[in-house]
């Protein structure tokens, strides 16, 4: 164990199990909150060290057939990913919603190193078992952030720098997490600012995708702020079935409903909503937003405010379409 580490400890110590106000800098909150469930709810020891559990191939196999379908659609976003930051020494991790990696990027050069440090297909990185750390911590609170060096609560781990963003199903549930980690960084958490930004564009562009894809037998309706954005970069994301009522969402346009409605995050049943009780439009309407019309002229307003927003719609996949993809 070196100072770095004997020092880590102590600070994660005083800040999880000492009373008044602490003696050192203390991490931001979200960090905090973590230690301290660490420490009070998981039981771990911030002494005791651990080494990166890697899964043996039977069981990640098993991990990795529960989630086969949305890893299949993540796998282009993780490819384009990586290509922007391998050459900054990262490593891109799907993980599922067990905090077990079940895709991996990386450099075949740091092979070793990399698995070493758990940033390696099969690595284990749920809180509970590995403590403070990118992929555990949103896991646990469903928003994506940087866990940098010595903000990790195990210090067999503070070399590392890992950031992280949770992923949604079209039903509102956390399904994966998309992680790029490096096993060295400069030492200021703002030098991390650019990649939580990349990380959450690519978890956005992931859902996206596998929303489109779970959806193609429904309506889809496409939405964004901006008309000249709505059709190639929409923010929301609804489907709807043939009787106009909400059957998925993604995990913005839920949001974005939610403080529509005023209520708290998770607070209201979006599924099964009708159309027509969210927005100023007829479900006999949605033909006159189709992507024939030009963008500025297919504005919509949200039922309550009156916000402007912009659709774009995505009628059902025809029969032989779908006879054709499974062919």
């Amino acid at each position: 164990m070196d100072l770095r580490q004997r020092e880590h400890i102590d600070t994660v110590v005083q800040l999880t199990t000492r009373a008044g106000a602490p003696m050192v800098r203390a991490p931001e909150t979200i960090i905090q909150n973590s230690w301290r469930r660490c420490v009070h709810q998981y039981g771990l020891d911030p002494a005791r060290m651990q080494e990166a559990r890697i899964l043996p191939q039977t069981r990640l196999r098993e991990h990795q057939q529960r989630i086969d379908d949305f890893a299949r659609i993540a796998r282009h976003g993780l490819q384009t990913l990586y290509s922007q930051v391998a050459g900054m020494g990262y490593v891109v991790l799907l993980t599922d919603a067990q905090g077990v990696t079940v895709d991996y990027l990386g450099d075949a050069n740091a092979d070793a190193r990399l698995r070493h440090a758990g940033l390696y297909l099969g690595a284990q990185w749920s809180e509970s078992g590995a403590g403070t750390c990118a992929v555990g911590t949103a896991l646990a609170t469903g928003q994506a952030l940087t866990v940098h060096q010595a903000d990790h609560f195990d210090a067999t781990h503070i070399p590392l720098t890992c950031t992280a963003a949770p992923l949604f199903d079209s039903h509102g549930s956390l399904c994966a997490i998309l992680d790029i980690s490096a096993l060295t960084s400069p030492q200021a958490k703002e030098s991390q600012g650019l990649a939580l930004q990349m990380v959450r564009i690519y978890a956005s562009r992931i859902e996206n995708a596998s929303f489109v894809r779970s959806h193609r037998e429904d309506w889809i309706l496409k939405l964004n702020a901006a008309p000249e954005f709505v059709d190639v970069n929409p923010e929301y994301l609804l489907a709807l079935d043939a009787s106009g009522r909400i059957v998925g969402h993604n995990r913005r346009a839920q949001q974005m409903l939610e403080a529509e409605l005023g209520v708290a995050p998770g607070g209201a049943p979006l599924l099964g909503m009708p159309f027509e009780s969210l927005f100023e439009a007829r479900l006999d309407e949605l033909g006159r937003f189709m992507h024939s019309r030009p963008s500025e002229q297919r504005a919509l307003a949200l039922a309550r405010t009156g916000a402007r927003l912009y659709l774009s719609v995505m009628p059902p996949a025809l029969r032989w379409q779908r006879a054709r993809d499974t062919a």
